[in-house]
């Protein structure tokens, strides 16, 4: 059991329009905030200082004060309501309380429950507190005609330009207990409804309701300076009572904080920058790679004659929600100024196909068109020049590894005119194979609209070309394989084996040419990776894992067909489309070596960068400026710089965005859009036979054993891993959380007590399944899915 809170201090009863700065805790501080800012709170007093053996002499009079009528009593501990832990109904709440000695019993209640072991368990593992301080607030009961919560963030994708409303009929405590299904919806902060699920018709709430909850809600955002989770009730008169406001707990980042808009009537497209670099950026890639196409597209569209001003902002490249997009609009530009250039074969070459939302530029006069053409032409033709300036800047790219973080910075910061140099050449080389694949196609397709068949006409065309720095990669690959193949243990201990343990079969000497091919793979093509212009993505060469499961993958599939693969590249079939394209086909070939050339030599050079950021990430570290390495990507290139000049709240910002980025990689986009995109909606995967479907409430996917508990007493056999499906979670199934991977309810909302503690302790969960319990058994192996809101059957992994 736990022990008797004692209090240094005189109990006594402070009405809430009198708080001020007194220390009342977390509940009774948000009621004061609200009073402050002018909202309808339920009038009512807090009792301070109290045990639970000596309440305030003055209870009586206070409590006839708010006319002696039905009352909530609520905690308001010191540790409750922080943006790290809410501790969600882990203290006593009770309701609808009338008379002074029900009043007593009902604080003291309160009092004992801030000695509880759950709240003992939860304190520890989440907010690391001691012995809180607790005070009680008591509030006249609202005749609630409906009531329920609001948040100022979405807390399921973290989104800040939505707001959830959640509402059920009468008193708001089914819904914080999961006992009932909520109507439910999303608003953009402008008001528009962007999700409605309202069970049974007609819905709880108004339109006029609704934006009245948005407005007041958002107002008192602004006022706290933060998310908040605010709880409401609407009385019989149709009057919003505020009940609660604290701040989201856990909240991240604002996933648009570092969002790059040039107008919002330019056409945006993730095609070609988003294939290169799927899902959001951390903001140092955004800083730094995202930068270095924009200014690299700068300096060439100039070179070609295009009047770009020469000012140190983005122009073509946008950023939205951490994802990078190609501004059209503003590419388009270079038709205006080079003739045989077009709107249309821009877009062709950045989209595979004409934009009809990209306006046509208004056109230069014929003669500076016609000189710029011969500067265009004289650019296709210089791919090698570019290739081999671009090889001289990787050899001269030299940062330091001694003496401080600020020294490693300032030689980063010299350095990266280079990077921006490194993405000039790299365009200008690959402007050609822009060009000409365009050209080709508009042959092919003999002036009428492309078809898919010629689209797939020209792609093998051009995959004649020979010497190509990314077939290399695979070709290389495949050598790997073929040494593997003929290794008779290879099987066993490399292509069933786990990628830690292939990896290091390969590294030794039992691989025999199987290692020596691994090594020159390496040495050739380790500044590699997936997402290799990512600053955070650890390339081949440090972090061999994804390409042994390449090989794994690749090994198996050879074992089992027992076939090997030509990796001879296709002959160049030029007959059939005349002589023009015959004549074009050696240029065009020369522009794809050119272009892969160069793109791996710029990744080389980002390798370079990589490095150096790494160990400044290191360095920051041992200067207490930092709390972990990996943080050093979370700050743009700039702020790094002011973190190292003493701006010690961007450290807390890195760990924030560190949270957004999962968010953010979740994202998915349409391929063109006019203005600021909107995230696509998350539509839930048609479910396999015996899974189901419900409300995802904490995002991760999840696979293990299931637990069916439908009594706390049966959640004692819960074992480490498990995945858990109950009926609903209450506060007393907290002290588990430390132990489940994965939370599934039949019922339940967004704002659940097992919704919230599962999004604090990081746990996939999903509610609202209805059958769960009924549908799964004890020892099923299943999937919980916590973005799309599944729950299916499957079988475990080898």
């Amino acid at each position: 059991m736990g022990h008797t809170l004692r209090s240094t201090t005189t109990p006594r009863c402070i009405p809430l329009g009198a708080l001020s700065v007194e220390e009342v805790g977390g509940k009774a501080k948000g009621l004061a905030k609200l009073l402050a800012g002018g909202f309808t709170v339920p009038d009512g007093f807090v009792v301070s200082g109290a045990t639970i053996e000596q309440l305030p002499d003055d209870l009586e009079d206070h409590y006839a004060r708010i006319g002696s009528c039905r009352v909530a009593v609520r905690s308001s501990s010191m540790a409750e309501d922080s943006e790290s832990a809410s501790f969600a109904g882990q203290y006593e709440t009770i309701l609808n309380v009338q008379g002074l000695e029900a009043l007593r019993s009902a604080i003291r209640q309160c009092l004992a429950s801030a000695a509880s072991d759950r709240v003992r368990v939860y304190r520890e593992t989440r907010s690391g507190a001691t012995s809180p301080e607790m005070h009680v607030v008591v509030q006249k009961m609202v005749d609630a005609r409906a009531a329920g919560v609001l948040f100022t963030v979405n807390p399921v994708n973290a989104r800040r330009d939505q707001i959830v409303i959640d509402a059920v009929e009468g008193i708001g405590d089914a819904l914080v207990s999961g006992r009932s299904v909520p109507h439910h919806w999303v608003l953009s902060r402008e008001g528009t409804v962007q999700e409605r699920d309202t069970p049974g018709e007609p819905a709880l709430l108004t339109r006029d309701e609704l934006a009245a909850l948005r407005r007041q809600g958002l107002a008192a955002e602004a006022q706290h300076g933060a998310p908040l989770d605010l709880e409401w009730a609407i009385d019989r008169a149709g009057e919003i009572q505020w009940l609660q406001a604290r701040p989201v707990t856990g909240v991240v980042s604002d996933l648009n904080e570092l969002d790059r808009c040039h107008s919002l009537s330019d056409v945006y497209t993730w095609s070609n920058i988003g294939e290169m670099m799927p899902g959001a950026v951390t903001p140092l890639t955004s800083s730094v790679t995202g930068r270095g196409i924009d200014l690299g597209m700068q300096r060439m569209y100039r070179k070609l004659g295009a009047d770009i001003p020469r000012r140190d902002e983005s122009r073509y490249v946008a950023s939205f929600f951490g994802h990078l997009f190609l501004n059209l609009s503003a590419m388009a530009e270079l038709s205006a100024y080079v003739a045989g250039s077009s709107k249309a074969s821009m877009c062709v070459a950045v989209c595979g196909r004409d934009i009809a939302q990209v306006d046509e530029p208004e056109q230069a006069s014929a003669l500076r068109r016609g000189l710029n053409s011969l500067r265009y032409v004289s650019a296709l033709l210089s791919g090698r020049r570019h290739g081999d300036r671009l090889d001289a800047l990787v050899r001269s790219l030299w940062f330091p590894t001694e003496g401080s973080a600020a020294e490693l910075y300032r030689a980063i910061d010299r350095s990266l005119p280079k990077i921006w140099e490194a993405y000039e050449h790299h365009l200008l080389s690959s402007s050609s194979s822009g060009a000409i694949g365009p050209l080709l196609l508009g042959i092919v397709a003999k002036g009428e609209k492309p078809t898919t068949a010629h689209h797939a006409r020209v792609a093998g065309l051009l995959a004649g070309a020979t010497e190509v720095e990314s077939a290399d990669v695979a070709t290389r690959a495949n050598r790997v394989i073929d040494a593997l193949v003929d290794i008779p243990e290879a099987e066993s201990r490399f292509a069933r084996a786990t990628p830690v343990v292939a990896l290091r079969w390969l590294r030794s000497a039992n691989a025999g040419h199987a290692r020596t091919s691994f090594n020159e793979y390496l040495e050739r093509h380790g500044h590699r990776a997936v997402r290799e212009l990512e600053l955070r993505q650890k390339e081949w060469a440090l972090d061999p894992t994804p390409l042994v499961v390449s090989l794994q993958s690749g090994l198996r599939a050879r074992l089992e067909s027992r076939r090997t693969r030509t990796t001879s590249p296709p002959e160049p079939k030029g007959d059939g489309v005349g002589r023009m394209v015959r004549s074009i086909l050696p240029l065009a070939h020369a522009a794809v070596r050119s272009r892969e050339r160069t793109k791996s030599t710029l990744v080389a050079a980002t390798q370079r960068f990589k490095q150096a950021y790494r160990l400044l990430g290191v360095k920051l570290c041992e200067e207490n400026l930092l709390s972990d390495e990996d943080a050093v990507f979370f700050l743009t290139h700039d702020e790094l710089g002011l973190l190292i000049d003493g701006d010690e709240a961007l450290a807390d910002r890195a760990a924030r965005r560190r949270k957004a980025l999962d968010f953010q990689m979740a994202l998915r986009f349409p391929q063109v859009v006019t203005g600021r995109p909107e995230p696509l909606e998350t539509r839930t995967e048609r479910a396999a036979e015996g899974a189901l479907t419900g409300q995802p409430v904490s995002g991760g996917v999840v696979s293990g054993k299931a637990r069916v508990v439908r009594t706390i007493e049966e959640a004692s056999a819960l074992a480490a891993g498990e995945i858990l499906i109950a009926p609903i979670t209450d506060v007393g199934w907290t002290p588990f959380f430390a132990l489940i991977a994965g939370l599934a309810t039949d019922v339940g909302s967004v704002v659940s007590h097992g919704a919230v503690v599962a999004r604090e302790y990081g746990l996939p969960a999903v509610v609202n399944l209805g059958t769960a319990t009924d549908r799964f058994r004890t020892g099923d192996w299943v999937t919980l899915n916590g973005d799309r809101g599944t729950l299916e059957p499957g079988e475990p992994d080898d």
